[in-house]
């Protein structure tokens, strides 16, 4: 992205790589689902490759060779913070989006992130819904798998905090310009790199139901954009694309908590959705197959 500041109107245009990369989303969502209890559906605990298969799609729905897909897609997988001044997150997208003409900004440029996280976190439990209705369907089975999979793309984006901020690669200069630094592949790459003894890893990632859903969204993405100045602080030390961690190093540290982060808010909206399919009344007019 290159933020342009022109007197009082901000601009930006969004061209950012992949966040975590895709082998990094591949990391992180199974151990996710390896977090969760075991009062999940047993469909969806066995279909974890399907999960992590599909949690790597959304970057490529952003590929230029699809511009109008593109053009839509880019913008879900980020939100700049600083831009929106200290406001709270409005509850619904649309509601953004007026809050951002009020303030001179074009939403699309700002980011949309915790929406995304919201409404497929809320697809999700919609697709659950059916499945406790319809145990026997196979179409909604493997639609809760390919659903999950997109869920946990952008909430693993909104624990990338170079996803949070106008500083996306390298601190932006005072035209509000990137010097296109190169420290956002760098970050992206860290998850796929990151030791982790799997046992202890599950054992400690705790995942909780959200009962407030955009607020619990709006909190860890505040809690990645806290990070920025970390990242910042850290880049001297971030090894390059094919070069591994250094071991016991300050960065293998913050590339093992992001990890968790990342993994652990996963499985919490994938724990939210399905307690909160429970309370889920479809209406009568829809209808599915038993099987």
């Amino acid at each position: 992205r290159v933020v342009i500041v022109c007197g009082f109107t901000i601009l930006a245009v969004t061209a950012t790589g992949p966040a975590w990369h895709g082998p990094g989303h591949a990391r992180a969502t199974p151990l996710a689902c390896a977090a969760l209890p075991k009062d999940l559906p047993a469909f969806f605990l066995a279909g974890v490759e399907t999960i992590a298969h599909c949690s790597q799609d959304p970057d490529l729905f952003r590929l230029p060779a699809q511009p109008e897909l593109r053009d839509g897609e880019v913008p879900e997988h980020f939100m700049d913070l600083e831009l929106l001044e200290g406001a709270d997150l409005p509850p619904t997208r649309y509601a953004f989006v007026q809050l951002c003409a009020g303030k001179n900004l074009k939403p699309q440029e700002v980011g949309f992130v915790p929406y995304a996280v919201v409404e497929w976190t809320q697809r999700l439990t919609l697709a659950f819904a059916e499945h406790r209705k319809w145990p026997g369907n196979k179409h909604v089975r493997a639609k809760c798998l390919v659903y999950a999979g997109l869920l946990a793309h952008y909430a693993q984006d909104l624990c990338q905090p170079l996803h949070t901020t106008i500083h996306y690669d390298g601190r932006a200069k005072p035209d509000g310009t990137s010097p296109r630094s190169g420290i956002h592949t760098r970050v992206d790459a860290l998850l796929q790199k990151t030791p982790v003894n799997r046992d202890k890893f599950i054992k400690d990632t705790r995942p909780v139901v959200f009962d407030r859903l955009l607020p619990a969204v709006a909190a860890e993405l505040k809690r990645s954009h806290a990070l920025v100045d970390r990242v910042y602080e850290l880049e001297k030390q971030l090894p390059e694309l094919q070069q591994p961690l250094p071991p016991g190093s300050a960065v293998e540290g913050f590339a093992l908590e992001r990890l968790q982060a990342a993994a652990g808010f996963t499985a919490s909206l994938y724990l939210t959705a399905w307690r909160a399919s429970a309370k889920l009344e479809l209406p009568d007019w829809h209808q599915r197959k038993p099987r």
